[in-house]
């Protein structure tokens, strides 16, 4: 089917879930995130995650994805009501009624749509097991990114108990706020009932499943992987598809583990594909991404194209730290299709354009309307140069789904009003980042030399 198609058909799908309900979205339903390690949970990765309650789960592990609150949600969805912590969709459906938002591609992707008529005659207290499951074992992690946290990362945990808070009004990562609202993460040498739950609830999650995704924390640093891993080997899915995230930038044995195991459950699996995320390249990579080689990083992605049949898909937040550097970016994963991509149809590096919501400080509107409208440009006229009917080199090719997320935020840049109260913060944090690991803000961006100052007023 080609990209026109594909446009046309999502078009129909879309009046098909509009019909159920103006709000109505089957991610609700059909796909889940679980952090196992503070027992928190979202069906998509737009809305903040919340906290499941341990007597729900100790009572029924099903609620690990059926919680109360999500019930709730599911109710609003079902009388036509905008559930709140769906404002990412609703701010994208308000640009216009010919914009796509991810409620559209989630309800229309292949993992849901084939439940569509199960989801929309429900009710909103039915239990559902997912088609889509993304879990995180544990916030074990070797990288500190500046926009991640500690229940994700024990290395950014490390950063806060080791020197305390941020100076910054949202985002500060105070460890007793985090305790206060349930988010500290269990150890791995802890028990954990939200992963023992977990245990006893996958078993006959499993057969239901299209997608599994594994995230973190970094998780070739969890022993659950390995324990899940072997799980399937001895329980092959032939209509599963296993995702895995990873850095990249673990140490070389616990690569080469993960491509042996990529490679030996490739017969049990309908397909099993990588994930790693990044948004910018070399030294401005290495700042936002603090742990991060990106040649090594470079070095491994590479690896996996040349010594297995996996994808390597690559996720993005775009930031303020990485909006300059954005079409770089759009360079590097061409230069990748044009090595590895052997047909149109098979894309081994495919990447999604995400932008980033927390923390605030880090949102590219602290930016100049009239500078991010120049970015916008110039991203969208490379991103163009990509397009089939443009493109010099035979795969080095953007898809038009891919230049529809692009576009959008695009169109976000140069409409979305500027956050000047947010600056001093942003300085606050690279001031105190700065020193805790060893960087060099001016010197890595140039572009940015007079902010520091001009912002800290």
């Amino acid at each position: 089917m080609s990209n026109e198609e594909n446009i046309k058909k999502l078009e129909e799908k879309r009046n098909k879930i509009n019909s159920v309900s103006p709000s109505f979205c089957t991610a609700k339903w059909l796909q889940t995130t679980l952090y196992l390690q503070n027992g928190y949970n979202h069906s998509c990765h737009h809305p903040s995650p919340h906290k499941i309650p341990l007597e729900e789960v100790l009572n029924s592990p099903s609620s690990l994805h059926n919680s109360q609150f999500k019930k709730l949600q599911r109710r609003l969805m079902l009388a036509g009501e905008r559930p709140k912590e769906c404002d990412y969709c609703w701010k994208i459906e308000d640009l216009g009624k010919n914009y796509f938002s991810d409620r559209h591609y989630k309800s229309a992707d292949y993992w849901a749509w084939d439940r569509f008529n199960e989801v929309s005659r429900s009710k909103a207290d039915d239990d559902f097991f997912p088609s889509y499951l993304e879990i995180s074992f544990s916030n074990a992690c070797n990288f500190a990114c500046s926009y991640c946290s500690p229940e994700i990362s024990s290395k950014w945990m490390d950063d806060i108990r080791n020197n305390g808070p941020y100076p910054v009004i949202h985002g500060s990562h105070d460890l007793n706020y985090l305790q206060k609202i349930g988010k500290i993460p269990y150890l791995q040498s802890e028990e954990n009932p939200y992963l023992n739950a977990f245990w006893k609830w996958f078993p006959n999650c499993l057969p239901f499943l299209k997608v599994l995704r594994i995230t973190g924390g970094e998780p070739t640093m969890s022993k659950d992987l390995w324990r899940l891993l072997d799980f399937i080997k001895e329980n092959p899915q032939p209509n599963l598809e296993l995702a895995i995230n990873t850095n990249m930038g673990t140490p070389k044995n616990l690569i080469e583990r993960l491509q042996k195991y990529v490679n030996l459950l490739q017969d049990n699996l309908k397909k099993i594909d990588i994930y790693t995320s990044i948004e910018s390249t070399d030294k401005i990579a290495e700042y936002s991404r603090d742990g991060l080689d990106f040649k090594y990083w470079k070095s491994n992605v590479e690896d996996f194209l040349t010594n297995t049949n996996s994808t390597v898909a690559i996720m993005t937040t775009i930031n303020i730290l990485s909006l300059h550097d954005f079409e770089n970016f759009i360079d590097l994963i061409m230069s990748l299709r044009v090595k590895y991509n052997t047909c149109f149809e098979y894309n081994r590096i495919p990447f999604t354009v995400n932008y980033l919501r927390w923390p605030l400080h880090l949102q590219c509107t602290l930016i100049d309307l009239e500078l991010r409208i120049g970015i916008a440009d110039a991203i969208e006229t490379k991103c163009q140069s990509y397009l089939k009917y443009y493109s010099k080199e035979k795969y080095a090719r953007i898809y038009l789904e891919e230049f529809d997320q692009i576009k959008r935020f695009c169109d976000y840049l140069r409409s979305e009003p500027v956050n000047k109260e947010l600056r001093k913060d942003f300085v606050n944090f690279i001031v105190a980042y700065d020193k805790r690991r060893n960087k060099n803000f001016k010197e890595d961006f140039p572009m940015f030399s007079g902010y520091l100052e001009e912002w800290h007023a």
